[in-house]
C-alpha cells in the first residue's frame, strides 16, 4: 500500500551508459577574411559608427510624456508605512518614537494624535517588500509593529 525506499542500484564503470554524441555538436569554421574586423588602438578613436536598426526612443519618449501628462494632477501614490505604536498614553508614544531613532538612525518617525489614540509611524515605502527590511529591524524591539497601507503625498 505504501512506497518503501528501494535499494539504490550500484554499477561499475564498465556497466555505465556510453554513447558518442559528437556528431550532434555544431561545427564552426574559422574566419579567414579579416576585412570585417575592426582594430582600434588606444590612441585612435573608433571611426566606424554603428547605426541602430530598430530604435524606439522617439516612440517611447512620446508614451512616457503622455503618461506624465495624465498623472500630473495626481498628488499622491498608494504606499505603505510601519506603525510602531498605537495607544492612549502620550508618554509611551514619545518613548517609542525615541527608540525608533536608536534602531533606524536616518528615519523620521512621526507622532500623531488620532483621537483617542497616539500613533507612531515611520517610513514611506512604495511597496510592502521595500518596507520589509526596516520592519524586520523594528519588529525585534516592538512586537506590535505592523506594515499598514498609507497614501504617500508627492511634493
Amino acid at each position: 500500500m505504501a512506497c518503501s525506499p528501494g535499494a539504490v542500484p550500484t554499477s561499475s564503470d564498465a556497466e555505465r551508459y556510453k554513447e558518442d554524441l559528437s556528431y550532434l555538436r555544431p561545427t564552426y569554421s574559422e574566419i579567414t577574411d579579416q576585412s570585417d574586423t575592426i582594430v582600434v588602438s588606444q590612441n585612435e578613436p573608433m571611426e566606424k559608427s554603428i547605426e541602430a536598426k530598430f530604435d524606439v526612443t522617439k516612440e517611447l519618449n512620446a508614451i512616457l510624456d503622455s503618461i506624465d501628462v495624465l498623472r500630473r494632477d495626481k498628488r499622491f501614490v498608494d504606499g505603505f508605512t510601519i506603525q510602531v505604536y498605537s495607544g492612549y498614553d502620550s508618554e509611551e508614544a514619545t518613548k517609542a518614537r525615541g527608540r525608533v531613532y536608536s534602531i533606524l538612525e536616518n528615519s523620521n518617525p512621526s507622532l500623531k494624535f488620532e483621537e483617542p489614540n497616539f500613533k507612531v509611524k515611520v517610513g514611506n515605502y512604495y511597496s510592502r517588500l521595500e518596507a520589509q527590511k526596516d520592519y524586520a529591524l523594528i519588529k525585534e524591539k516592538f512586537s506590535s509593529a505592523l506594515i499598514i497601507p498609507q497614501r504617500i503625498y508627492i511634493q
